[in-house]
């Protein structure tokens, strides 16, 4: 009897040690989906952009515009937060805006909106076919509404976050809404 209680214990140690080795998120661990991460977009400043400019960085990827009413500057200011919340650890983390509205998100217009949320935040445009094809890669759907406004425009679009590790591989999607705590949880585990 004594022998089995001893294996049932030993049993429950190797689970145990197992278990703990395995990271939990509150995202969705995606790093067993395929999906090409790469992309060649200009920054606010000029500067031709790749994702490997930021290897050795956690980097957050989020497709919105400017004119956006409600929920890309509500992620933005959630990401803001979650900025803070990672105190030191916040600068092995790049956010990265890629404008879904070209034509309206110049270099200027993104200069100027998306260092309002955080002067580490990088906004990226590029031509109509460039932002098709990473939105293309990365299952981003998008869709110019006419709205009857001024502007004449909206667009519709998807609100999830894209995380990618240190090594440049796609880890995670973050639904839109994440609590900045539960999102700042997450990238800790990855830096």
């Amino acid at each position: 009897m004594k022998k089995i209680v001893l294996l049932f214990l030993i049993l429950i140690c190797l689970v145990s040690c197992q278990n703990s080795n395995q990271q939990t998120f509150v995202g969705t661990d995606i790093s067993s989906v395929r999906m090409d991460t790469a992309f060649r977009l200009k920054d606010f400043n000029g500067r031709i952009r790749t994702l490997e400019d930021f290897k050795g960085k956690v980097v957050v990827l989020f497709f919105g515009f400017t004119h956006c009413p409600d929920i890309c500057p509500t992620t933005l200011t959630d990401l803001k937060k979650t900025m803070v919340l990672l105190k030191d650890k916040a600068s092995a983390v790049q956010v990265i805006f890629i404008t879904l509205d070209p034509a309206r998100d110049t270099e200027e217009v993104l200069k100027k909106f998306i260092p309002t949320f955080n002067s580490s935040f990088l906004g990226l445009t590029g031509t109509e076919s460039d932002i098709d094809k990473v939105a293309n890669q990365l299952k981003i759907f998008n869709k110019k509404v006419n709205d009857g406004s001024k502007a004449g425009y909206t667009i519709d679009h998807s609100a999830g976050l894209y995380v990618i590790d240190k090594k440049g591989s796609i880890k995670l999607h973050i639904s839109n809404g994440q609590k900045p705590e539960d999102l700042a949880s997450d990238l800790a585990k990855l830096i």
